[in-house]
């Protein structure tokens, strides 16, 4: 990883190289995540088969590219494939996805699409350590994991912004900037991906990611959504999305009311760990409000204030709080050299000859693309707010749910921009009953809940929840899916 790096990404950097405080928001919002998710896997379960030799390659149409691995049990033994769709918009931009039908009923599951954040991550690390079909042993070959969110849906995990992970484009026109970018490529990727699969077209579908996660799914499904409002004469020969909800796990959607709670937390939390020196402190909690207040000026239209504030983020919140060796997306664990292993086995099995030859690519694969965060970097600060009460407004489902061992996307501040939405609903949602999250009779979280909106704080999980809580993950997403109460 170079020394600028996005917000939230799952990537295994380089070592940390000495440098001034300004290099740690890319070291710690990447290898801080990576370190959690790759380290932390916990899936023990038979092994499988490293590679298969794919059942099928085609092409369907001019625009998708996909290898067929059904039956081949590389990774699940489900029907899935790999590919590539080009999108019609761009000069030579090709997404790659993963996708894996549902392993118990594909015909009335729903849809689902996942996406890490980043800037700049790739999604495969989601599928192999979080909650995929199957995880990496140490000697590569898969294990099959019993919580993967494909139990009862169809899943895609795809690899965006451009030039993410597989993803690639031949030109640099190609790059994106910003959420309207990440919005229409999505848009025009499940256009392409319906076409060959008219199955799913009618199926219930939902958008889902982590981090920064929190500004491309809300900002996807909104695109989605305007699309669809669009006269029918101008959405004649577009297919249908039958969007339901969104969700999204430990995310950053309102920096402007998320950053000011985060060093408070980083002191006084369930676990009774601090990340910040006692000396420090005052500043740090005065350092954040500003950046809280600059956050504000991004999202009023200042662009000098979007740069001014991730550059006070990184140089003296993120600076003060890796001093204490704390990784501060799971404040339970020490974050030394480990927080940025470079030999974490999914990278090495998404690299491996024979890994590319069965999904068809013929890419080096890294975790974080470095040109993505900083084309993103006057994003970064800017908040999603607007596009939640959108969506609410037109009956889209909202789901933010975030581990309490994560300082940097932390559950206080996650629930208190929820809180904070002004839409009709807000009493009743404020006003709801805190349930305990149930599953099989014990307590996993906080529900907080009613009919379109709903946060959960869950316990004793970091920044990738379904890593460290497997069946809660598990068991919320499906009982969001189905519109069923998320404490049971």
């Amino acid at each position: 990883m170079t020394e600028q790096a996005p917000l939230f990404r799952l990537v295994v950097p380089a070592p940390p190289k000495p440098s001034s405080s300004s290099s740690w928001l890319g070291k710690i919002f990447l290898a801080g995540i990576s370190a959690a998710a790759l380290l932390g896997a916990t899936y023990h379960v038979h092994e499988q088969a490293t590679v298969a030799p794919p059942v099928a390659a085609h092409v369907t149409g001019s625009r998708t590219t996909a290898t067929t691995l059904n039956g081949s049990s590389f990774c699940d033994a489900t029907y899935q494939e790999a590919g590539y769709v080009q999108l019609p918009h761009k000069v030579d931009d090709h997404y790659f996805y993963w996708f894996f039908e549902s392993r118990s009923n594909p015909a009335t599951d729903p849809l689902v699409l996942w996406l890490t954040g980043g800037p700049g991550s790739s999604s495969m690390i989601a599928l192999l350590t979080e909650n995929g079909p199957c995880s990496i042993s140490d000697n590569l070959t898969t294990i099959h994991n019993p919580h993967s969110w494909t139990s009862h849906a169809n899943v895609i995990w795809l690899d965006q912004p451009t030039g993410v992970g597989f993803s690639y484009t031949t030109s640099d026109k190609d790059d994106d900037h910003n959420q309207v970018d990440v919005g229409r490529n999505i848009y025009a990727f499940l256009q392409e991906f319906l076409a060959k699969h008219p199955k799913y077209a009618k199926s219930p579908f939902f958008i889902t990611g982590e981090s920064y996660g929190g500004h491309y799914v809300p900002a996807a499904a909104h695109y989605i959504l305007n699309a669809q409002l669009e006269p029918r004469a101008s959405r004649r020969s577009k297919i249908h999305i039958n969007l339901r909800g969104i969700s999204v796990g430990n995310g950053l959607t309102d920096p402007a009311t998320q950053i000011p709670l985060t060093p408070a937390l980083a002191v006084t939390n369930a676990y009774n760990i601090s990340l910040v020196p006692a000396d420090q402190l005052t500043q740090l909690l005065q350092d954040a409000v500003h950046a809280g207040v600059l956050a504000q000026e991004c999202r009023d239209g200042q662009r000098q204030s979007c740069l001014a504030a991730l550059g006070l983020w990184d140089d003296a919140v993120i600076g003060v709080m890796q001093q204490m060796n704390r990784n501060p997306y799971d404040i339970r664990e020490f974050c030394g050299e480990s927080c940025f292993d470079e030999t974490a086995n999914a990278a090495r099995f998404l690299n491996l000859a024979t890994t590319q030859a069965t999904l068809g690519v013929h890419k080096p694969w890294v975790m974080t693309n470095e040109t993505t965060y900083s084309d993103f970097s006057a994003d970064f600060m800017q908040d999603y707010v607007s596009y939640v009460l959108d969506l609410l407004a037109h009956g889209v489902r909202v789901l933010i749910y975030a581990g309490d061992a994560d300082i940097m996307c932390n559950w206080v501040g996650n629930e208190a921009w929820t809180k904070d939405l002004v839409w009709p609903g807000q009493a009743a949602f404020n006003n709801a009953t805190v349930h305990p999250l149930l599953v099989d009779g014990a307590s996993y979280g906080e529900v907080r809940s009613i009919s379109s909106l709903s946060f959960v704080r869950v316990y004793e999980a970091g920044h990738m929840v379904p890593t460290n809580q497997p069946k809660a993950s598990l068991a919320l997403i499906e009982r969001f899916f189905k519109a069923q109460p998320l404490d049971q």
